[in-house]
This record gives C-alpha cells, sequence and structure tokens, in this order.
C-alpha cells in the first residue's frame, strides 16, 4: 500500500510539472517548475508592475547577478511544440534595462534551436514576437534568457519580468515575390551587425508598405537584414547558370551607393552566393543583381549549383562596407524583390532574332541578329568566370574559339532590344 501512494505521488508530480502553453503564472506554473541553470534564478512573484498591457496578477521574474552570459531559466512541457499552423511565441516582458537589450528564446529536446530579439521600451510591459516558422517538431522545452551577453549586476536594469507566454499565428511563411502588402504573410525580417528594420509607409506613396532598414551607430559595414525569419522563403530561389538574377526596388538618398544581395540555404549558413551592384539615382529604382557576377571573395553561383547547393533566403545589405557612424544613421527603403531580372533583359533568343552557328563548334561560333545591332557578348565558362568580352556595333560577330578548351560556355548576348543568353559547345 505503502509503495502505491509513493508511485501516486511520483504521478501526480509528474502531471503538475507537465506543463503547455499557454503559459500565465496565475496557478499551475510555480517557481518549482523552473529550471535553472548556470547562474539563473527564476520564481513566480506578485505582479510589482499591475500597468499598462499586464495587469495579471502573477508573473515571473529573473535577476541576473553574476554567473554565465548564458544563464537562463527553462520550463518542460508535456509534449513537443508544434509550429505548422501557430507559428510565433510570444511573451509579455518588463525591464528597466535600456532599450536594445537582447532577449533570447531557445527551444530544446531533441537538439536546440534559437531566436533572438530586442527590446523596444524600457519600464513598460511590451509584447516580443520569436518567429519559428518552419521549426521541426523536436522541442518540448522553452528556455528564458534574458540580457543574452551579459552577466548583470542585480540592479533594476538587470531585472526582467515575464508573462503569458503562448504561440500565436504569425502569417505565412514569406516568399517571392515579397512586396510587403496584406496581412496574411509573415514579413518579420531578421537584423544583424546592428542593423534596425521596420515595415513603415512609403514616404512617397502613403498607399504603399516598404520596409525601411537603418544601420544604428554601431552597426558593422557588413550590417544587414535577412528578408524574412530565420526559416527563409517556403520555396527554393530556382537560380541556375542561365536565369540567375533577381530584382529589388530600393531608394537611397544618393546615387553611387554599394548595395549587396546574399543568398544562401536557411539549414547551412556555409551555402552562400553574393553579388552587388551600385545604385545611379537618389530615389527610388530597380536594381537588378547577377549572381554570375559574384562578389569579391565570395563563393561562386556555378560552384554552389555543382555541389547540389539550393537557396531558401535573401540578406540585403545597404552602403555595404561603411559602418553605421559613418553612414549616419541614414534610411533606405526596400520593396519588391522578385527573381529573375529587369524585364529589358529578355532571355529567349528567338524574340531577339538572334542566331548562332555553328554550334557545337570546333574553332568559332557567328552570332548573328536579324532585329537589332550586337553591342556586348560576354563569355563564360561553366563556372561562372567571364573568358572574353566583345564590344560590337554591327548585326553579327565572330567569336574565335580556337584557344577555348572542350566544354560548354555561356554566351550573354546584349543587343539594343535586350539581353539573351544561349550556351555555346566547344567540341
Amino acid at each position: 500500500m505503502k509503495n502505491n501512494i509513493i508511485l501516486l505521488a511520483i504521478c501526480f508530480a509528474s502531471i503538475c510539472n507537465a506543463q503547455s502553453l499557454p503559459i500565465d503564472f496565475e496557478s499551475m506554473i510555480t517557481t518549482e517548475s523552473f529550471i535553472d541553470f548556470d547562474g539563473g534564478m527564476a520564481m513566480v512573484i506578485d505582479n510589482p508592475q499591475s500597468t499598462g498591457i499586464n495587469n495579471s496578477t502573477k508573473v515571473a521574474q529573473i535577476i541576473r547577478d553574476g554567473g554565465e552570459i548564458w544563464a537562463g531559466s527553462k520550463i518542460e512541457l508535456a509534449s513537443n511544440l508544434n509550429f505548422s499552423t501557430d507559428n510565433v511565441i510570444s511573451m509579455k516582458v518588463f525591464t528597466s534595462a535600456p532599450v536594445g537589450t537582447v532577449v533570447k528564446f531557445k527551444l530544446e529536446g531533441d537538439g536546440s534551436t534559437e531566436r533572438d530579439v530586442t527590446t523596444t521600451v524600457s519600464n513598460e510591459w511590451e509584447e516580443l514576437n520569436w518567429d519559428f516558422t518552419g521549426t521541426a517538431t523536436n522541442y518540448n522545452s522553452i528556455v528564458f534568457m534574458f540580457d543574452f551577453g551579459s552577466t548583470g549586476n542585480g540592479s533594476e536594469n538587470s531585472t526582467f519580468l515575464f508573462d503569458d507566454v503562448q504561440q500565436l499565428f504569425g502569417g505565412e511563411q514569406i516568399d517571392l515575390p515579397v512586396d510587403f502588402e496584406g496581412d496574411n504573410t509573415n514579413y518579420s525580417v531578421t537584423d544583424f551587425e546592428g542593423n534596425a528594420s521596420m515595415l513603415v509607409q512609403d514616404p512617397t506613396d502613403e498607399n504603399n508598405t516598404v520596409l525601411q532598414c537603418m544601420k544604428t551607430n554601431g552597426a558593422s559595414p557588413s550590417a544587414g537584414t535577412t528578408i524574412g525569419t530565420p526559416s527563409g522563403f517556403a520555396s527554393n530561389i530556382p537560380l541556375s547558370l542561365t536565369d540567375s538574377k533577381m530584382t529589388a526596388r530600393v531608394w537611397s538618398p544618393a546615387a553611387g551607393t554599394p548595395i549587396r544581395l546574399k543568398v544562401e540555404n536557411s539549414n547551412d549558413p556555409t551555402h552562400t552566393c553574393e553579388t552587388e551592384t551600385n545604385t545611379t539615382v537618389a530615389g527610388w529604382e530597380t536594381l537588378e543583381f547577377d549572381f554570375l557576377n559574384q562578389a569579391t571573395g565570395t563563393e561562386l553561383l556555378s560552384v554552389g549549383l555543382q555541389m547540389g547547393w539550393t537557396y531558401n533566403m535573401a540578406s540585403i545589405f545597404f552602403n555595404f562596407g561603411t559602418d553605421g557612424a559613418s553612414d549616419g544613421g541614414q534610411a533606405y527603403y526596400l520593396d519588391d524583390i522578385k527573381f529573375g531580372g529587369i524585364p529589358l533583359a529578355i532571355h529567349d533568343i528567338e524574340l531577339l532574332g538572334l542566331e548562332v552557328s555553328p554550334n557545337p563548334s570546333i574553332d568559332s561560333w557567328r552570332l548573328e541578329s536579324t532585329q537589332d545591332i550586337i553591342t556586348i557578348v560576354e563569355i563564360l565558362d561553366m563556372s561562372g568566370s567571364l573568358v572574353q568580352t566583345y564590344r560590337n556595333h554591327d548585326y553579327s560577330l565572330e567569336v574565335n574559339a580556337e584557344g577555348y578548351l572542350s566544354g560548354m560556355y555561356i554566351a550573354k548576348i546584349t543587343t539594343e532590344g535586350g539581353i539573351g543568353i544561349i550556351r555555346l559547345v566547344k567540341k
């Protein structure tokens, strides 16, 4: 009988400790529900800041005072979290710490994943959201790490209150093309290295929503914004050696501003390709980014494709190479990110009246246009490297292939009517 009583007590304790979202700290969750680590210490207390958006009776509190820079506390849940529908975790936070304090929300279980957000107010409650779109159902513990990267000193600035932890529907996963319009898509973006972005009204069109990007004073020269959450786009960007371009409409305060675009794989940040171009006007313009023209020191698109890399995430860097202090807090704007080149860049050579012969060839290819003068022909190898450039002002051009190794090449043919791309074969 005694053993049965002990077993029942253990089962009852397990049921009480088996928590699930939402959590409001009013009854089920107590101080004993927390598992502290590395100097973190959480407790449930009477709400000392019953104001604003949170008038609840009980809240949780963590005071950072020494310990490791990652110190925190966690709660184990009764079952794994599922983000297939409710893809955002929301939580109310109150602190006197400066605006911009990092709050890390980590999930643990079969592996781990984490997201960072920063506070936007001080001395008042705010609702913070961590986007876990696309996250697998591997996790059954939620981990709270306030002022991540610091140890704290036990002061008011190291004291954090939190409440109402819940899952919400944050919108459908972002995908190309991106226009920042509508309420059904999750247009959260991910800033890094000191960038600060937000959705705002287009300064030139009150009916248009755009993304405003600014470098904070401490931003690094490579500060930028990922267009979307850490899960990337809903589908892969279909980049290839014959369809290697994306476009974006950007607003810059000056012509000649370097704008870099980077694509990568959300599951492997080493699988990347970057390209860069400069603005040509002050104000709005559509820029074309060709990933065959990779930025210096970055991986070739052809290498990534040959290795089977796929890309489902894009990040943009305004005034790349200039730090925040030198940039001076200028505002840049972004809209209409699309796969493919500017419409004038026609990729069907038949529409341009282009003909190539012979192909395959032993020693030369003859390029002819029945419609427009051929102005530039660029020959690239399959690694994406430029082999030769011809400048022309005629309806035809002879490409000497005698010095070429056997294999396949790409001819990028610019005419007065557009741009065509064709594969050339050298025997």
